[in-house]
This record gives C-alpha cells, sequence and structure tokens, in this order.
C-alpha cells in the first residue's frame, strides 16, 4: 500500500469537501458511494476530494480493504487529499481517549491514501477550551504524531468558538511551534466572523494550509449552525467578497489548495455529477474573474 505523498496542492488546484459530495446532512454517512464520488470529482476537474473520518471507518466495516479504496481512487485519477475532522484531541479525561483512539483512525486513511493534510479544530461554543498553552501544548502533540504519516494539521478557526478568528488562530498555531501545523482558513468562518483582512495578513502566508471556499447570503437565518450547515452558496452566488479574498491571499503569496465546501440542503438535492460540476466550475469562474480585475488590496 503506497504511503508515498504524490505532487504538492498548490493554488490552482481544486479538492472536492467531503461535505460537497456526500449527498447526505452533515453527521451522516454519504448516500453515494466511494467509487461514485471519485469518478464525479475526476470528470468535473477536480485534482482530489476529502473524505470524512467516518466513512472511512464505514468503507472498512463494509469490507472494503485499503488497496480497494486506493484502486478506486487510482483508476479515477484523482486522490484524496483532504481528512476530517478531529475534535476534543485536547482533552486529558474519557473524551481526550476517545479522540485519541479516532485520531488513529485519521492515521490509518492517512497511510492508505497518502493524504495531504487532516483537518481539526475547537468546535465547542464560548469557554469550553482550557488556557491556551495547554491547548498548544495538546496540538503540538498532535502534530509529532501527525509528522509521522506525513500528515499537516490544519486548524480551522470558528465564530462562535474560543478561537474565533484568524488572530486567535495563529496565536495557538505560533505557540505550538510545529511545522506542520498551520491555519485552515474556510470562507463562511471568515465572513460570518471577524472578516478582518488585517487579521489574515498578520499570519506568514506558508501557515495557511488550507483554503475552504464557499458563499453565502448577506443575512444570516437561524443560528451558527443552521446557517454553516444547511445554507452555504455555491461561490458567486452569495454575498461574500470572494474576488477581494482571492486577490488578498494571492497578493499575500498564499499557495494553499482550496477544498470547496457546499454544505447546503439544495446542494443535497442535486445529482452527484451535477454537484461536483457546478462546485469546480463556480470556484474556477471566481479564480478567472480575481485574477482578471486585479482590484486594489483590501
Amino acid at each position: 500500500m503506497s504511503t508515498s505523498r504524490e505532487r504538492a496542492l498548490g493554488r490552482n488546484d481544486l479538492i472536492a469537501s467531503s461535505y460537497t459530495l456526500s449527498g447526505a446532512p452533515v453527521f451522516e454517512l454519504p448516500r453515494f458511494s466511494l467509487a461514485q464520488r471519485a469518478a464525479a470529482a475526476a470528470k468535473a476537474g477536480f485534482a482530489a476530494i476529502g473524505i470524512a473520518i467516518e466513512d472511512y471507518a464505514a468503507c472498512r466495516e463494509r469490507g472494503m480493504s485499503g488497496t480497494e479504496m486506493r484502486s478506486i481512487l487510482d483508476d479515477n485519477g484523482v486522490r484524496v487529499a483532504e481528512l476530517e475532522f478531529l475534535q476534543d484531541w485536547w482533552h486529558d479525561d474519557e473524551r481526550g481517549r476517545r479522540s485519541r483512539a479516532n485520531e488513529d483512525l485519521f492515521y490509518a486513511a492517512a497511510d492508505v491514501f497518502g493524504s495531504r493534510h487532516m483537518n481539526v479544530g475547537c468546535a465547542g461554543p464560548r469557554g469550553s477550551l482550557p488556557a491556551l498553552e495547554t491547548v498548544a501544548e495538546h496540538f503540538a502533540a498532535l502534530c509529532d504524531r501527525a509528522a509521522g504519516h506525513g500528515l499537516l494539521v490544519a486548524f480551522e478557526f470558528l465564530p462562535w468558538s474560543d478561537v474565533p478568528d484568524a488572530e486567535a488562530a495563529w496565536g495557538l498555531v505560533r505557540l505550538a511551534n510545529r511545522k506542520n501545523g498551520g491555519i485552515l482558513i474556510d470562507t463562511w468562518h471568515y465572513f460570518r466572523g471577524a472578516a478582518d483582512p488585517a487579521q489574515v495578513r498578520s499570519v506568514p502566508a506558508e501557515r495557511f494550509f488550507l483554503i475552504q471556499f464557499d458563499d453565502a447570503d448577506a443575512v444570516q437565518v437561524g443560528g451558527y449552525l443552521e446557517d454553516t450547515t444547511q445554507r452555504r452558496r455555491l461561490p458567486g452566488q452569495g454575498s461574500f467578497d470572494l474576488i477581494g479574498f482571492l486577490q488578498m491571499v494571492d497578493e499575500m503569496g498564499v499557495n494553499a489548495p482550496i477544498s470547496v465546501e457546499i454544505l447546503s440542503d439544495e446542494q443535497r438535492t442535486r445529482t452527484l455529477d451535477e454537484a461536483a460540476r457546478l462546485a469546480h466550475d463556480t470556484t474556477r469562474a471566481l479564480f478567472d474573474r480575481a485574477r482578471q480585475e486585479r482590484r486594489p488590496t483590501i
């Protein structure tokens, strides 16, 4: 089974997030098979796909071997670059022990797929985390374990959490001080949160490991969880200044790949081929516009 990391993914490469092609609500297993998703992603032009770790575990439980899963990807010319989503890694109690056992699944999947990165975060409400130094210590240990499997660890900040923005995420990553520890910036969380370009620009470009890309309406409907899991829009079909965002990260020299992550009731009702094609093409169209317009720095 190959554990080699294939060619590096950069800013011109698109990943189809696990949720974009799952056809199922968040926290539920995909309604499409791995083979169907790989074929649809390849047909649409994606370089890679993402997989939720529960999906990987379910495939193994159904009797699929790692070799079989890797063959499906190789036959379609795509890779699993992205694994998600690890939580509770900062706990020392039973929650931490369960998280550590779950973490081993990430490493098993990474060894099968040669994955590039794993996505992690702290999804609880404000007041859920211990002191920053304690969280950073756990994050550093997580990065050390992940390094043994060739993985980058991309920390995703969430606006309702104790790490709500790019500034707070950089404080954590900087304190942990691990080369394979960096930041995941999701445009939904950025624009629904601080939306502060100065925060983003204060982070070294190379410490942004991944951009998750999506759009949304100007007015948030319901709470954060409802809006982020049910009402995201295809890029360019909402209110976010995604052109300005792309120009900002390009001007900074950020070379992280983009994972298109469309979580919405509308996306889940689409056929798999349509879901993949629209996610890819709307994102690629914004790439082209951002580079053509070259607006002033935001």
